[in-house]
């Protein structure tokens, strides 16, 4: 079998027009891909803002379904026979109680869920330090 040499495997092209069709190429890639990107982003981008909108909009009702149950709960407490003042006080601090509950109750998931991440993260990077230990050396 006999080599070519870098010359004559390049033929009547010259090493400048191989280069520069190997940037053109290149450029080309790399167009296509941001513009898969690009799409790809718009359409996620899209669809965020409508999940926005329609988190915005069940958030609103819920503040003032919550606003007229609190209203609801005093007025029932009034007409058992409470002052309005205590009635509207007791609601307040019943709401206010079970904010600060779920507010924890966040964290604490919040929290676990986190430690979760950093105990995936920790034996990803184990397993990428043994599969390096174990592969260094080997002829392929």
């Amino acid at each position: 079998m006999t080599r070519l040499s870098v010359n004559e495997a390049v033929g009547d092209r010259g090493t400048v027009d191989l280069v520069g069709s190997i940037i053109d190429d290149t450029r080309a890639l790399v167009g296509a891909h941001l513009d898969a990107l690009q799409e790809d982003m718009g359409q996620r981008l899209s669809s965020l803002g409508a999940a926005l909108t329609s988190t915005l909009l069940a958030l609103s009702v819920m503040i003032v379904t919550t606003l007229l149950i609190g209203l609801s709960l005093a007025e029932t407490l009034i007409a058992l026979g409470l002052p309005a003042w205590a009635a509207f006080w007791i609601v307040t601090v019943a709401g206010a109680a079970l904010g600060i509950a779920l507010v924890r109750r966040a964290q604490r998931k919040a929290h676990t869920t986190g430690e979760a991440a950093g105990r995936a993260a920790d034996r990803v990077k184990d397993d990428v330090a043994w599969i390096s230990d174990n592969t260094h050396g080997e002829a392929p």
